[in-house]
């Protein structure tokens, strides 16, 4: 309970400072995260007054509610900016897939090469993201004023259709003709005919088939995790909801009320395999908390028949640990998870690969003939728990005889996650993998006959919009043809290559010789490279519903429609003291993992109908 109230007391902090946010360069976040569906107190309230906590009643008491209602997304440049950064913000929501040899390239495009495309492939693609829930809300409450007075309790449990679609869209410029050149992914060229079709074919998950040359096969693995494919939806209850309360403040013209709340996990867990997957419930955790809830009569006429009064609902609830798995980026590369990555645990035998200016240096290990997005060797399983989440309502009801008018706000906040490894602690393949950019990864031993040698060179400096080899570090893009030599001059610690003490060429014979560089030693990924991004939420609701009750019954009927709009703050890091810094490494007790802590979240509008039954 300690633990409970110091992480209560954090949420606390986190409002007093959640305008203290400074504007950063558009963290990404890994998943797409919303408040569950079955997370909103307000309807609960709208049209409770006279049905729930009674005064001067001794006899049991309740109401049974249904409310179906429906919510679409707004603001979708939003959801944009949380799941693809600035490249989008601002251009139309578009983003452009361009070669390393496209002429005039923009600096802003992402780099064809890495999704097995040509060298002079060019296409954009676009994305205008909408989520749509549809849902009854099953509501109960039975006041035990017969038992005690004040106690009560209740029951929530909304089941819900919700539909994700992200409406991507890629339209091809120019589906590009040339032939990887021997040497950038195998010992021979590859032909255009050998390669994707278009970006769509690899954010889908597919690759080219694996190619032999030369006796070696080159392994191309398709993308396992954040893949757009349509539209996807999910039906089920999104959560159950109860909560057991006593209202120790019980007048006719004020009450306060506390309860304790437990949230079961009825939803689905959110499948990393895909960039925008459906979140229905709140994202499989249990929860528990407490609430706070009264009213204070602020005006009531002299027949009793029209009152105004102010009421409000506070609901705190901390979110346990549960297993979610998720693919990350890299410390300061955004979207790093759609680049490639090279194998590069093949032992350099005797010291095959060296030096070619000092044959004493060399790597211990180089290309292993494998390529794989990012994302497949970033994807963890973590430990993901919430420390709070708050639903706090604060409305104004207006009462005339059978017709009410309910009017209000909605804060909903949800702070930063805390991450752990989920047991598999040392699991990271380390001195594995490192980012191929733009490199050559073979180079021509032309005293052998022209032999194919991997190399170790590796591009820890590639982004997702180019590597180091065209652009001012190499070639300028749009002045070269199939036949130009990579020399490999943009890797890490770039070193002349030899190989048995021959030196090795960037092309096989007969072409001319131009030594070529390889990395030494080479630069990997490690497990501290990872960018354990976590989330955390704000938003600003505005609501309004009109009811009406047939009065004078034991059994009183009673129907209401409302309306619904919420804001969430932008994607920002919020305030300066919670931007961790990548880097956590992994030791005996699986401690948390860093990353950036990203605000995310989602605006919609929503419309409502409710009726029900108030009994006593």
């Amino acid at each position: 309970m300690k633990h409970l109230y110091k992480k209560l007391s954090s949420l606390i902090i986190l409002l007093t400072c959640c305008t203290a946010y400074t504007d950063s360069a558009h963290p990404i976040t890994p998943k797409f995260t919303i408040r569950s569906q079955g997370a909103n107190a307000l309807r609960r309230m709208v049209q409770s007054v006279g049905i729930m906590n009674i005064y001067d009643i001794c006899t049991l008491n309740g109401t049974v509610a249904i409310t179906p209602e429906y919510t679409s997304s707004i603001r979708t440049s939003d959801i944009i900016t949380c799941l693809f950064g600035g490249p989008l913000c601002g251009a139309c929501d578009q983003i452009k897939i361009q070669g390393s040899r496209v002429a005039d390239r923009d600096e802003t495009a992402w780099l064809a090469d890495y999704f097995y495309l040509p060298t002079d492939f060019s296409s954009t693609i676009s994305v205008r993201p909408n989520i749509q829930n549809f849902l009854i809300d099953f509501f109960g409450y039975i006041g035990l004023d017969n038992w005690v007075t004040g106690l009560y309790a209740w029951v929530q449990a909304p089941l819900t259709w919700t539909k994700w679609d992200l409406n991507f869209c890629e339209r091809v410029q120019a589906p590009g003709e040339l032939a990887y050149l021997a040497g950038y992914f195998s010992p021979e060229i590859i032909e255009r005919n050998s390669l994707l079709e278009n970006f769509s074919s690899y954010i889908r998950g597919n690759a080219p088939q694996d190619v032999t040359q030369e006796d070696i096969t080159i392994t191309f693995n398709g993308l396992t995790c954040g893949k757009i494919c349509g539209s996807h939806s999910k039906t089920t209850l999104s959560e159950l909801r109860v909560a057991l309360g006593w209202n120790f403040l019980l007048c006719q013209d004020y009450h306060l009320g506390f309860n304790l709340q437990v949230s079961a996990p009825t939803g689905n867990k959110v499948d990393a395999q895909f960039l925008f997957a459906p979140q229905n419930g709140n994202d499989h955790h249990w929860e528990f908390g407490f609430g706070i809830d009264g009213h204070t009569l602020l005006w009531q006429s002299d027949c009793e028949d029209a009152h105004f009064g102010f009421y409000y609902d506070i609901n705190l609830t901390h979110m346990f640990k549960n297993k979610q798995t998720r693919c990350f980026d890299l410390c300061g590369k955004q979207l790093s998870r759609y680049m490639l990555a090279e194998r590069m645990d093949a032992p350099n035998n005797d010291q095959e690969l060296q030096s070619a200016t000092d044959n004493t240096i060399f790597p211990t290990t180089k290309f292993n003939n494998v390529f794989a997005p990012v994302a497949n060797i970033t994807t963890r399983a973590v430990n993901v728990s919430i420390g709070a989440q708050a639903d706090i309502v604060a409305m104004f009801n207006y009462t005339n005889d059978t017709w009410s008018w309910d009017i209000g706000y909605n804060l909903w906040v949800r702070s930063g996650e805390k991450l752990t490894r989920n047991n598999d602690c040392g699991q990271f393949e380390q001195d594995t993998w490192a980012l191929k950019g733009d490199a050559q990864v073979f180079g021509f031993d032309t005293a052998v006959g022209s032999q194919a040698r991997a190399l170790s060179a590796t591009m820890s400096n590639a982004t997702i919009n180019n590597g180091e080899n065209f652009g001012p570090a190499g070639v300028t893009p749009g002045s070269v043809t199939e036949s130009v030599d990579i020399k490999n001059l943009g890797v890490d610690h770039p070193t002349p290559a030899a190989f048995n003490g021959n030196n090795l060429s960037t092309q096989p014979a007969p072409a001319p010789f131009n030594a070529i560089n390889t990395s030494i030693p080479p630069v990997f990924i490690a497990e501290s490279d990872i960018n354990f991004t976590r989330i955390k939420s704000l938003s600003n609701k505005l609501f309004t519903h009109f009811g009406y009750t047939w009065n004078g019954h034991c059994n009183n009927p009673y129907v209401g429609i409302g309306f619904e709009v919420e804001f969430t703050q932008p994607n920002q890091i919020l305030c300066d003291d919670e931007c961790n810094p990548c880097g956590a490494s992994c030791n005996d007790n699986c401690s948390a993992l860093n990353g950036d802590s990203v605000r995310c979240g989602l605006s919609q509008w929503g419309v409502w109908l409710k009726g029900g039954l108030a009994f006593n």
